[in-house]
């Protein structure tokens, strides 16, 4: 049901997986509203990797794309079991504890689509996985959560994996935090965000 993103940190690989893509669905209209938990926004740089990572996104794509609400405080933001949820209560990322996916699986994004579009998406982040903040200088061997965050909020917008090294929807996270040297597929990106206003 998922595509896999292997990640090589020391002997362990840790799965990334998208959920729900594949298929032509984009949202209906841009900014959409996101919203992130207590975990991500207080654990040590996490606010700052998500506001690059939606940042990311918006300078590549020319158009605001995110409407960061802030904190959600409304429970779990899926409907259903966390293994398989049914539907989005509303667009969280989020630490999901307990981890319902094997644990190499560092984060895992649900798209719901809907007969006009998008209806939905929760990016849920593993919170057993050991997350560098910024730019990781001084730690290049640990999962960079900016890149974990920028390449889950690739699905979130509607994008799949990239066979090129390079690009950061690549499925094998690449060392370091740093967004300057990865690239995107530009025509991928615009057909998800014209086709959504």
């Amino acid at each position: 049901m998922g595509h896999g993103w292997r990640v090589s940190l020391g002997l362990c690989v840790l799965v990334l997986s998208a959920c729900g893509q594949g298929n032509s669905s984009t949202w209906k209209s841009f900014p959409v509203p996101i919203y992130a938990d207590s975990t991500l926004l207080s654990r040590p740089g996490g606010s700052d990797d998500l506001q690059a990572a939606m940042s990311f996104w918006e300078q590549k794509a020319g158009k605001k794309l995110f409407d960061f609400k802030g904190q959600w405080s409304g429970g779990n933001p899926y409907v259903g079991d966390a293994a398989a949820p049914t539907g989005a209560v509303a667009n969280v990322i989020f630490f999901q504890n307990p981890w319902p996916f094997a644990m190499e699986i560092a984060g895992r994004t649900t798209v719901f689509p809907s007969n006009d579009g998008i209806a939905g998406s929760v990016v849920m982040i593993n919170p057993e996985i050991p997350l560098c903040a910024g730019d990781c200088a001084y730690q290049q061997n640990v999962t960079s959560q900016r890149k974990d965050f920028t390449h889950e909020l690739g699905h979130f917008i509607g994008l799949n994996h990239s066979p090129d090294i390079n690009n950061i929807m690549y499925p094998v996270l690449q060392p370091g935090g740093s967004l300057d040297s990865v690239s995107i597929d530009a025509a991928a990106l615009t057909a998800a965000v014209n086709n959504g206003g």
